[in-house]
């Protein structure tokens, strides 16, 4: 654990500023540790301890992948444009978002993996969730998932559509109506949602983020939008809020089919 305290830190300093997704990824797992049963809050608590709280653990595997390049092609799945069902796609060789979830599953069940390995499984699992319900993650590979398709915010400032969808729609929704008030819409939202029949399966949670990111209003197939004005971003702020918290029940779904059937 003090490993980890210390690589949390250096990479805290170093790579903050780049974190766009840190939001979001945050209120993903913090919304999902108020669904877990007790059973699974006990089982995560100790594994949460070195980072503070288990929404804080769910930003280090943006940060270690600095060091573990491996990890890199764990965050996304991208699909040609001619390959629009995720049930299809297959993995590279080096990995992608979909078996590397079901790979971190797989340890945290599994009753021989050491406290570290747990632990690393957990925060992984709880990154991953997150990364999913963003749209850009499962884009093109031609851009990088959006991360080469070149924009302009209302004010001029230049970034990409990947930005756009990883945290400047939360940053300018905040602007408008607080960050409280964002905050307070996404419970909203998971309430909303919580009755409703959710998939255990990632893929579909990939699906649903492909069509949005497909979709005619986000601009992305054929790298037609060029301005995300601030219509863009009131337009789409509540997706946003709605992929957060579909991301937060589903991750409590998931932690709570592990840790509640153990021995």
């Amino acid at each position: 654990m003090i490993k980890h305290s210390l690589l949390t830190l250096v990479f805290m300093i170093s790579f903050n500023a780049s974190a766009w997704w840190d939001t979001g990824h945050e209120m993903v797992c913090s919304e999902a540790y108020y669904l877990l049963s007790p059973a699974a809050q006990k089982a995560v608590d100790p594994l949460s301890e070195a980072e503070g709280s288990f929404g804080r653990s769910c930003l280090w595997a943006d940060w270690v992948k600095r060091e573990r390049r491996e990890t890199g092609n764990w965050h996304y799945i991208n699909l040609s444009d001619d390959q629009q069902d995720v049930f299809e796609a297959r993995c590279p060789e080096n990995g992608c978002l979909i078996q590397a979830f079901y790979d971190q599953v797989k340890v945290l069940r599994n009753s021989q993996a050491s406290f570290l390995q747990k632990q690393e499984a957990l925060w992984f699992i709880g990154h991953f969730v997150g990364d999913i319900h963003q749209p850009m993650h499962a884009g093109y590979p031609e851009d990088l998932g959006g991360n080469r398709h070149q924009l302009e915010l209302a004010n001029g400032t230049k970034t990409n559509m990947h930005k756009v969808w990883d945290g400047q729609i939360i940053e300018y929704v905040e602007s408008k109506i607080g960050k409280k008030n964002f905050h307070l819409a996404v419970k909203n939202k998971i309430k909303n949602f919580l009755d409703q029949e959710h998939s255990p399966k990632i893929e579909n949670w990939a699906q649903e983020s492909r069509d949005i990111a497909m979709s005619d209003s986000v601009g992305y197939r054929g790298a037609v939008l060029k301005v995300a004005s601030n219509q863009y971003m009131e337009t789409h702020g509540p997706i946003v809020q709605d992929r957060i918290a579909l991301g937060a029940i589903r991750l409590s779904n998931t932690l709570n089919s592990i840790f509640d059937n153990e021995d």
